[in-house]
């Protein structure tokens, strides 16, 4: 041992200090980095096994309380059924009694009463009253299969007068699901034995197991008490095979770790989930780790040859400042030295620095400025065709005498007008813009006599939102003017995703190319129509940029033929202008 150490010893004196200072930095990153990976794969390693153990227990009891609520509603209504001296009295009377009008009206009596119990309880699938001996079934309230048998495998629960099967394949007709059920012997003097039959209306696989899966590879199985399988979603456990566990309640088991959940009847659930699934969340923890020490070890390399050039680390420093400067860092001070050429350099280098941070602000404040007035511009300039034609429209309606349309004309044009050009600031409620839209389309419908039908579904959570003005009216004018022919349909629907509001104007018109279509979306051009008002959707891709910067978009989808659909998603946002 002491010879191994001065060998080391020795090796370590004829190393440079550049060797010296790698082979230090990269021993004491290693210790520390192993140490690190050690304990932190120890802590998320119990951390996700005590995770998914409660996750699955949790589920696993809840498919427990279910399938005993549904055995429990079975044996409730099946109680009920025999114990009601009313309906055991005409049951009698139906079974002594020969062929009469009194017997059918006993018979629909039976049937109606046996309906109102089954309709306050809906669990309840099929069920009818079956005569053993004879092999007949009455007062079945669905059509029943030709193999009909009262007793069924497995046998869950064995009591007194009443038996528990399932899960088995329904007995109703024209249905395979898997189901619960329950036969109870009634209490009538006749000389065949009569039983109630009911099965629970849910399905067991998609109803009680599935709904609750944890994991897309999760499988179930059902023990007996005696520990064999009485139904399994999983061919490597086959149906009445022997399933062993421990008290512990979990393990590993045939490449699948198992989860088990034990009821008071003595039979269990038991979730199954592939060891690769269960492993796969510690994997990828495993993989970034290993991207993690990686990335220590280069940064250590790294380190070590910079303390190395002890004599160059001024400049390098001064260069990384620069280089930040490039990447639009101007706030960064990483250079302390005391060389006087140096600390001249800096100064003047920092004094430039805060001069060019002066000039980007101010040229940014230009530019904003500029494009507030753009946007500005756009929104207050009112095709004067429109304007004209529009008075025109009115002027002819007054020559008519038409005093309904007219006055109808000039409110929705006065509120138009206002709406554009009234002191409401830059943004207003998704309601108010949506009246401004329908001024808009009452005017066109006034001046043109094609017909297009409008519908508007909007969610009402929504209509208080804040929206920049004029997005909807430029929307629904190209749907109109380069989508419509002469008659159509145009909808416009607004809904909320997940904090994103979706506007979405759809027309069945003549539709567009792929080509025009990433035309208009990149043209960045004004383009008055000589019908509309001239708020086009220069003004809203602009708008939108000026208001939500990167986190609206606006989406177009045609076929030629078919139709135009314009999508834009903006940021939800709760509050009301008023």
């Amino acid at each position: 041992m002491k010879k191994l150490f001065s060998r080391v010893i020795s090796f370590f004196e004829k190393l440079s200090l550049k060797s010296r200072i790698s082979l230090v930095f990269a021993l004491s990153t290693f210790l520390l980095l192993m140490f690190t990976i050690m304990f932190s794969y120890q802590s998320m390693s119990n951390i996700l096994t005590n995770k998914l153990h409660a996750t699955f227990n949790s589920n696993l009891q809840q498919i427990r309380l279910s399938m005993e609520n549904t055995i429990e509603d079975l044996n409730y209504v099946a109680q009920q059924i025999a114990f009601s001296e009313n309906l055991t009295f005409k049951l009698d009377d139906y079974l002594h009694s020969s062929p009469s009008y009194d017997r059918v009206k006993v018979y629909e009596d039976i049937k109606n009463e046996l309906n109102v119990i089954q309709f306050s309880n809906p669990s309840i699938g099929l069920s009818l009253l079956y005569l053993k001996e004879n092999d007949e079934y009455l007062f079945y309230n669905h059509g029943v299969k030709d193999e009909f048998s009262l007793d069924h495998e497995p046998l869950l629960d064995e009591g007194y007068n009443m038996h528990t099967y399932g899960p088995h394949i329904s007995m109703e007709q024209y249905k395979d699901k898997y189901v619960l059920s329950v036969a109870r012997k009634l209490d009538v003097n006749y000389a065949d034995d009569i039983y109630i039959y009911l099965e629970s209306n849910l399905d067991l696989t998609n109803d009680l197991l599935e709904v609750e899966n944890v994991l897309n590879h999760a499988n179930y199985i059902l023990l007996d008490d005696t520990r064999h399988i009485i139904y399994s979603e999983n061919d490597t456990f086959p149906f009445n095979s022997s399933f062993s566990g421990n008290e512990k309640g979990y393990g590993k088991h045939n490449g699948f770790y198992w989860f088990e959940e034990t009821t008071e009847k003595g039979w269990s659930i038991i979730a199954l989930i592939p060891i690769s699934e269960y492993n796969e969340e510690m994997n990828q923890w495993v993989i970034l780790m290993i991207y993690i020490a990686i990335l220590f070890v280069f940064i250590s390399l790294v380190v070590s040859l910079l303390l190395w050039k002890t004599l160059y680390k001024p400049l390098n420093e001064f260069r990384h400042e620069i280089k930040l400067m490039g990447n639009n860092n101007f706030h960064s001070e990483i250079v302390h030295t005391k060389i006087p050429e140096f600390v001249d350099l800096i100064k003047r280098f920092r004094n430039m620095r805060v001069q060019i941070v002066s000039l980007i602000q101010e040229i940014e404040q230009k530019e904003r400025k500029r494009a507030d007035l753009e946007v500005e511009k756009l929104k207050h300039q009112i095709n004067p065709h429109f304007l004209m034609n529009t008075l025109d429209t009115a002027k002819w309606l007054a020559i008519s005498g038409d005093k309904q349309e007219l006055t109808g004309l000039l409110t929705s044009l006065n509120k138009l007008l206002y709406y554009n050009m009234g002191k409401l600031g830059v943004l207003s409620t998704l309601e108010e813009e949506l009246d401004s839209m329908t001024q808009y389309l009452m005017l066109q419908q006034i001046r043109y006599d094609f017909e297009y039908v409008t519908s508007i579904n909007v969610s009402e959570e929504v209509l208080q939102a804040p929206v920049p003005r004029f997005i909807l009216q430029p929307l629904v004018e190209n749907s109109l003017y380069h989508g419509l022919v002469d008659e159509g349909t145009i909808a416009i629907n607004i809904h909320l995703e997940e904090e994103i509001i979706v506007i979405e104007v759809r027309d069945d018109g003549r539709g567009m190319s792929r080509e025009k279509m990433n035309e208009i979306l990149n043209d960045q051009s004004f383009k008055q129509t000589r019908n509309g008002m001239g708020i086009g959707l220069n003004y809203v891709k602009r708008m939108m940029e000026r208001t939500y910067g990167n986190y609206a978009e606006i989406e177009m989808d045609s076929m030629v033929g078919k139709g135009t659909v314009v999508r834009l998603r903006i940021p939800y946002i709760k509050g009301d202008l008023k």
